[in-house]
């Protein structure tokens, strides 16, 4: 049995971490149908071999953080899962639901949030992906899959939750622009924040959209947004031709760019936490090793200071 699991996004609520990843196995053992093993009849070779076809979906398990003998550790135990029927709520033209990898949020009425992406085939046949949102009741036991959905060509979205419990959503596009879709009702519809966030940041020339940090935090008693994404050092400009990590903060109307945070590295993708009761905003991120194949190294940088 081979399983994959990627796209992974973490929550806490109450003490407790819930984390949703997109899952692959590649066994009949997951497979929604069980093939007899005592059924002789070779008639169904065809069903048999749709019920050894590889599973792909959603994973969600709950951790807590107990103290060991010399550090802490995170235990991890199974949920009461997610239904398969997921896509049948709104969608059953898509397919490939799978996780999203960016941030989550818990509400400010106990709700938690996951991005997740999805897949379907347009009328010419060509496979697009379209972000969207899964979230739980407030007392997470039962899951919805928003009815709303963006356009078509996204990826990587991050969710959190601005004023009045808005949701903001960033995504990373085909066209290299970053869009952000705002939704009050939970996502059962999403507007793009045209005017204000959306298309304000975009991905290098030619290449593709990586995960951000996208977190809120207040600071100095006012309600901020927080972003991380790469800028690309040109040659041509006088650049070291690497992706520079900057950090940005915006109220929704201004957007500051803080600046690079992360010296002479090539960076990709990037995470934001922020503690609110120490005030300390830490930055973790990819580093690249010498080429786009080479293997990815982990960063972390405390940016509490570029705050003041």
């Amino acid at each position: 049995m081979n399983v994959f699991v990627g796209g992974p996004t973490t929550v806490v609520k109450d003490g407790e971490i819930y984390m949703l990843a997109g899952i692959y196995v590649n066994t009949k053992d997951y497979t929604r149908h069980e093939v007899d093993a005592d059924d002789e009849d070779d008639e169904d070779d065809e069903d048999d071999e749709d019920d050894e076809a590889p599973y792909r979906g959603l994973l969600l398990v709950k951790g807590n953080v107990i103290d060991g003998d010399t550090d802490k550790r995170i235990y991890w135990n199974d949920t009461d899962g997610l239904p398969y029927t997921f896509l049948n709520q709104h969608h059953r033209h898509l397919g490939g639901l799978t996780g999203g990898g960016g941030s989550g949020v818990k509400m400010s009425d106990g709700t938690l949030v996951f991005p997740v992406e999805a897949t379907k085939f347009d009328e010419e046949f060509i496979k697009q992906s379209f972000c969207l949102i899964i979230h739980s009741s407030t007392d997470n036991k039962n899951w919805t899959l928003s009815k709303g959905i963006s356009d078509g060509g996204c990826s990587v979205p991050s969710v959190v939750e601005w004023k009045d419990n808005q949701l903001m959503m960033m995504t990373a596009f085909d066209d290299g622009r970053r869009r952000v879709y705002e939704s009050g009702d939970k996502g059962e519809s999403w507007t793009e924040a045209l005017g204000t966030l959306s298309r304000v940041w975009g991905n290098k020339q030619g290449g593709s959209g990586v995960r951000s940090g996208f977190i809120t935090a207040t600071i100095e008693e006012r309600n901020v947004m927080l972003v991380t994404l790469p800028v690309y050092l040109d040659f041509e400009k006088g650049g070291n031709g690497k992706d520079e990590l900057h950090l940005w903060l915006t109220d929704n109307t201004h957007i500051v760019d803080i600046g690079p945070v992360s010296g002479d590295d090539d960076v990709a993708a990037s995470s934001l936490l922020y503690n609110s009761e120490t005030k300390e905003l830490i930055a973790l991120y990819e580093n690249k090793k010498g080429s786009e194949e080479a293997s990815l190294g982990m960063v972390s940088v405390l940016l509490t200071d570029e705050l003041e």
